[in-house]
C-alpha cells in the first residue's frame, strides 16, 4: 500500500514538527491574556505556530480571536473536520520530569515532552494524514478542515466560541482520546465548596494544581512546633503505607507535605491523592468541619462517600478531589466528577450539596451532557474499520470518562491516539508518544480519512 510507506517516510518531518510545537509552553497564563490572547501568551504563540504551518503548506488558514484556528485542505464542499488541542496542563521540571518538559527528547523508541501525546503530537499525526490524503487523491473536491482551540484542559470555550463563527462541522473525529473508536463520554460535573473556618492549629493548604488531574502533592503550614504534629505524621504514614511525605520545621511553624500518585482524573483510582491523604493526617489532631467533611465524604473516588456511586452503560462514576486550598481560615475545595448518562445532574448536585451545608460549606456546582453516538452511524463504522485493519483483535467501539471536544462538535467522535495498554503518562510527569505508535495512529488516521472522503 503506497500511502503508509509515505507515512513512513514523512515520520522524520512530522517528529520534528512535533519537537518543535512542542517545545512551547503552551499552558494556561493569565497574566498575559489579552484581546487576541484569551488564554495567555503561551497558547497564542502554539496557535501562531500552527497557523503558520499551514501556511507554509499552501493552505487556507483561519484565526479565530485567538481562542481557535483552522487549516483548510483541499477545495469544495467539507468532507471531513479534525478537532485537536495546543493546550496542554501545566508541568514543571521538578515535578519529577528526566528531562525539561518544554525541550522534547526522543529516548528508548519515544518523544518525552509535555504535549507529544497531548495533543499536539496526535493532532499534528492527523494533519499529516490530511496532507497525504489531499496529495494522492487530487480528485476529490471535497475539503478536510483541521481545527485546533487553546483551551481545551479549561473545558473547551475555545471551540465554542470558534463554532460561534465559524460553520458547525458535519462529520468529524478528534485524536485526543484512545484506540478504539469512542462512542460515548460521560457527563462532566464540577463542585466547588468554600468555608471560611479560623483554625488556631491550621495556617494554610496547597493541594493540586488543576482540577482535572489527582493530586500528587498537598502541603499544610501548621502553628508552631506541637510534638503532636510529628507523632500523628509519623502515626499517619505507618496507617497509610501508600503515600510518603516531608516533615519540616521553618520560620517557627511546622510544614507537612503528603505526597501521592498523579493521575487523569477520569481514571481516579491510577493516582494516589494526596489531598485526600492530608485531611486523613490532619484529622487525627484537628476538629475542623472542611476537614472532617473531606474525610467523611471525599474519601473515595467512586462517589460512594457523597452517597452518588453508580455505574451504568458508560460505565461507573468516577470522582477527583482535584484542589484543596486555605489561607487565612478561607477553605476552598474542587471536585471533578465523570457520571454516566442515566443520572439526573441536577437532582445529584442539590443532594450533595445539602448533604455539604450540613458541614457549613457553600457550595456552586456546573454540569454538561454526556455523549452518544450511534453506534451503527457511518462515522463510527468508518473509524472502527480503519483501526481494525491494523488491530484485528482491537476491541469494540467503547465509553469513556473523559471530555473531549466530540462534546462541542457536531457528530464528532473521539479516535486514539492511545493503544490499548499503553500508558502515555498524559497530565503526569514524562509525558510521552511512542515512535512506533506515532506511525501507526497516522497510518490508521489516513484509512479513515479515505474510509470517510472517498
Amino acid at each position: 500500500m503506497g500511502h503508509n510507506k509515505r507515512i513512513e517516510e514523512l515520520q522524520k518531518d512530522l517528529i520534528n514538527d512535533i519537537i518543535d510545537v512542542c517545545s512551547i509552553d503552551s499552558a494556561y497564563d493569565s497574566k498575559t491574556e489579552k484581546e487576541g490572547m484569551p488564554f495567555g501568551q503561551g497558547a497564542r504563540k502554539a496557535l501562531d505556530w500552527m497557523l503558520e504551518k499551514g501556511r507554509k503548506d499552501g493552505y487556507e488558514v483561519h484565526d479565530v480571536d485567538g481562542y481557535a484556528g483552522d487549516i483548510e485542505i483541499g477545495e469544495g464542499e467539507e468532507g471531513l473536520s479534525i478537532l485537536g488541542h495546543l493546550d496542554v496542563v501545566p508541568a514543571r521540571k521538578e515535578d519529577g520530569w528526566v528531562n525539561d518538559p518544554f525541550s522534547p527528547e526522543i529516548r528508548d523508541g519515544k518523544i518525552y515532552g509535555r504535549g507529544t501525546s497531548d495533543d499536539k503530537g496526535p493532532l499534528l499525526c492527523a494533519y499529516y494524514a490530511a496532507k497525504l490524503f489531499h496529495e494522492l487523491h487530487p480528485e476529490v473536491k471535497k475539503k478536510i478542515r483541521v481545527i485546533f482551540g487553546c483551551n481545551e484542559e479549561r473545558g473547551s470555550s475555545c471551540v465554542k466560541y470558534y463554532f460561534t463563527k465559524m460553520p458547525k462541522t458535519e462529520i468529524a473525529f478528534t485524536p485526543d482520546a484512545e484506540f478504539p473508536v469512542i462512542y460515548g463520554e460521560k457527563a462532566h460535573v464540577g463542585f466547588e465548596f468554600t468555608k471560611t473556618e479560623k483554625d488556631d492549629v491550621l495556617i494554610s493548604l496547597d493541594g493540586g494544581t488543576v482540577s482535572n488531574v489527582v493530586p500528587s502533592k498537598c502541603t499544610a503550614v501548621l502553628k508552631g512546633t506541637d510534638k503532636m504534629y510529628r507523632d500523628a505524621f509519623d502515626n499517619f504514614l505507618e496507617e497509610n503505607k501508600e503515600y510518603t511525605g516531608e516533615y519540616e520545621v521553618k520560620n517557627g511553624n511546622t510544614v507537612v507535605t503528603v505526597i501521592g500518585k498523579p493521575a487523569h482524573a477520569s481514571t481516579p483510582h491510577l493516582g494516589l491523592n494526596a489531598n485526600i491523604g492530608m485531611a486523613r493526617y490532619l484529622v487525627k489532631f484537628m476538629d475542623n468541619d472542611a476537614v472532617n467533611f473531606m474525610v467523611n465524604h471525599l474519601y473515595s473516588y467512586d462517589g460512594e462517600g457523597l452517597d452518588i456511586d453508580y455505574t451504568g452503560e458508560l460505565g461507573p462514576l468516577t470522582l477527583n478531589f482535584g484542589l484543596l486550598k486555605m489561607n487565612e481560615g478561607k477553605f476552598y475545595m474542587n471536585l471533578d466528577l465523570r457520571v454516566p448518562h442515566e443520572i439526573d445532574n441536577e437532582q445529584m448536585c442539590q443532594n450533595v450539596s445539602q448533604m455539604a451545608s450540613g458541614y457549613g460549606m457553600e457550595t456552586k456546582y456546573t454540569y454538561g451532557n454526556a455523549l452518544i453516538i450511534d453506534r451503527e452511524s457511518k462515522l463510527i463504522k468508518a473509524l472502527d474499520a480503519a483501526y481494525k485493519e491494523f488491530v484485528p483483535d482491537g476491541g469494540d467501539p467503547m465509553a469513556i470518562g473523559g471530555g473531549t471536544y466530540a462534546k462541542s462538535a457536531n457528530n464528532c467522535a473521539a479516535f486514539g491516539p492511545a493503544f490499548q495498554g499503553e500508558n502515555t503518562k498524559i497530565h503526569d510527569a514524562n509525558e510521552f508518544m511512542d515512535l512506533e505508535s506515532l506511525c501507526k495512529a497516522t497510518k490508521i488516521y489516513y484509512r479513515a480519512i479515505e474510509r470517510i472522503m472517498l
